[in-house]
């Protein structure tokens, strides 16, 4: 079995990643660069490689509030080669709940590709709603969310 590892998000790891469909459709005349500085100042992020140092994905959830988080990915074309990648992101956000009282997580998700569909729900988000012309060119997002029930809220 081929090993992952992570390592500190960089900058650069944002700007060099080989990008999939997805990304590249949603990146097209973006502010890369502040992206990726924006992901680097507003929370925790993580750079996951191959043994040959090829990024696999970038990960991260920017500090909302206290309890809320709002999750980002960005996966290369390279994740398809490796299965252990979900449960790695399963595994980040428990971390996540865990070390950062985390009770919701939420990402949005462009519904043009079902494979992204599939890939958040297997990480056990919830669809909460349809986002029109949310995404960066104006596409429809769906809302997602991961969220920790409380026996004494209501």
């Amino acid at each position: 079995m081929t090993k992952l590892t992570a390592r500190e998000y960089e900058v650069d790891d944002f700007i060099t990643i080989q990008l999939s469909e997805v990304e590249l459709l949603n990146q097209i005349g973006q502010p890369i660069e502040e992206w990726g500085e924006y992901h680097r100042r507003h929370g925790m992020a993580v750079t996951v490689e191959d043994p040959a140092g090829e990024i696999v994905f970038c990960f991260g959830v920017h500090h909302k509030w206290t309890g809320v988080g709002e999750v980002w990915a960005v996966y290369s074309p390279l994740v398809q080669k490796y299965a252990m990648s979900l449960r790695l992101t399963q595994s980040f956000l428990k971390t996540l709940e865990e070390q950062f009282g985390y009770y919701r997580l939420y990402a949005t998700v462009d519904i043009r590709f079902p494979e992204t569909v599939r890939f958040v729900e297997k990480l056990g988000f919830e669809a909460e709603g349809l986002m029109r012309r949310h995404g960066p060119h104006g596409e429809d997002r769906m809302m997602y969310a991961l969220v920790k029930e409380n026996e004494d809220a209501g």
